[in-house]
């Protein structure tokens, strides 16, 4: 699935219409898993060690979202939903299906997670990312979190993305919306039409590195689309998942550790980004992979530092506890026996192409098929001849389809056999008996 596919879907997902009668004034605590050891802090010594809190009450909204179903409006999914106590946070697939939600059309502001799209534009600007840079006069003096960039210097546009996107230097971030757009405005036109060509329906940018303005705004949502675009072109990819970054500083270099402390410290991390502003809160848009599986939470608005990095791993917890690859269709297993019309009472073993395993979401129900197959055949008939398809469906929704095809050869009958055929049907015309045999499906 192409990003833009990707995107379209996530968007879908996330236009779901919630019923105002049903949702409460106040959050709403539901019983869940028991008590856990609350987080005091994280050491940084080195590496990063993080320990996170298992609460007894999950608080559900009401624009908490499992699916595409309203969990207030839906006990059995108030029984499985994540405790999340961030203001509003997404969890998503990289293909986009939305897992979970809190308030994801909500705008807010970015913070530094705007940066995101900063790269995105200069990576479909610039081709060459040894192209050297000098830093203009105003990235020198943005302010916040910055490298420690001097007006005059040079850095190419490697180091700057990578200054930008592990270290999050706002400094780093006008050298390059300067150089790429002539100006900073014109370089905010262009991540405006980059998001605009994304469907990002409630984003506006006025400046590349996130600093609070009123009319600098995303949704946890749109962050989502934006990141799993971000993600598919393997330089930004790469540039994420480092835990350091040396940027040039006179005739030496500085090390910068990365501001994302899930990096090398929660299993599979892949990315993203941090921010954080007086009106943004705390904020981490997160990645994490495992078994072929990668997943994007959105976190946006925690109180705390910390909290950005607990709610993200609990809520990437709770998704790969509950979404992952399954066989949900085996070669070795016969779907259907189809009738071959011959023969007197012989069938065809079908079975599956190919042993077929798909991405499940288990909180939406079990898993069923359903075969489709020929009423009849005609021999001779080939192994590996296509006889129907096996639909493979989730909630009254497809997820899979595999084509079914025969497990063995089958001749065609030779003369004196066709004769016999015959003679034993006339017989059970006259007499009664079993023409030909019944195709059924196998449980």
């Amino acid at each position: 699935m192409t990003p833009e596919a990707s995107a379209s879907r996530l968007r879908n997902h996330y236009n779901v219409t919630l019923s105002r009668s049903s949702l409460p004034e106040k959050p709403m605590l539901v019983r869940s898993s028991p008590p856990g050891r609350s987080l005091l802090g994280v050491t940084v010594v080195l590496s990063v060690s993080l320990v996170f809190a298992s609460p007894a009450l999950a608080e559900i909204r009401g624009t908490d979202l499992v699916g595409e179903r309203q969990v207030v409006a839906a006990p059995d999914m108030q029984a499985v939903a994540p405790d999340m106590t961030t203001p509003a946070a997404v969890l998503a697939t990289s293909d986009g299906q939305l897992l979970w939600a809190r308030e994801p059309n909500a705008e807010r502001a970015m913070a530094s997670t705007t940066k995101i799209m900063t790269a995105i534009v200069v990576l479909e600007a610039v081709s060459d990312l040894a192209e050297m840079v000098t830093v203009p006069p105003e990235a020198a003096r943005v302010g916040e979190a910055d490298v420690g960039l001097n007006a005059g210097q040079k850095l190419s546009v490697r180091q700057l993305l990578e200054a930008m996107l592990v270290h999050s230097g706002n400094d780093a971030a006008t050298t390059l919306a300067v150089h790429v757009g002539g100006s900073i405005q014109g370089f905010v036109d262009l991540m405006n039409e980059k998001a605009l060509s994304l469907n990002l329906e409630h984003t506006n940018f006025t400046n590349p590195h996130g600093l609070d303005d009123p009319d600098h705004h995303t949704t946890a949502a749109d962050l989502a689309i934006m990141a799993q675009y971000a993600m598919s072109k393997p330089t930004f990819r790469e540039m994420v998942g480092k835990r350091t970054v040396d940027v040039p500083a006179g005739r030496t270099t500085q090390r910068f550790e990365a501001s994302n402390l899930l990096l090398g410290a929660y299993d599979g991390a892949t990315g993203v980004k941090t921010g954080w502003t007086n009106d943004a809160g705390y904020c981490l848009v997160a990645s994490a992979k495992r078994g072929g599986i990668e997943l994007f939470a959105v976190i946006l608005g925690t109180k705390t530092e910390n909290a950005r990095f607990v709610q993200a791993r609990r809520l990437l917890d709770w998704g790969f506890a509950h979404y992952g690859v399954r066989e949900v269709a085996s070669a070795e297993t016969t779907t259907a026996l189809v009738a071959v019309t011959d023969y007197l009472d012989l069938t065809v073993p079908a079975v599956v192409a190919e042993t077929t395993s798909t991405p499940v979401f288990d909180v939406l129900g079990e898993v069923s098929t359903r075969a489709s197959v020929a009423d009849e055949l005609r021999a001779p008939v080939a192994r590996g001849q296509r006889l129907g398809t096996l639909s493979v469906e989730q909630g009254g929704r497809l997820i899979a389809q595999v084509p079914i095809v025969s497990a063995v050869d089958v001749p065609a009958p030779g003369g004196w056999e066709r004769f016999k055929i015959g003679v034993t049907r006339l017989w059970r015309r006259v007499f009664g008996g079993q023409l030909r045999a019944q195709t059924v499906n196998v449980p």
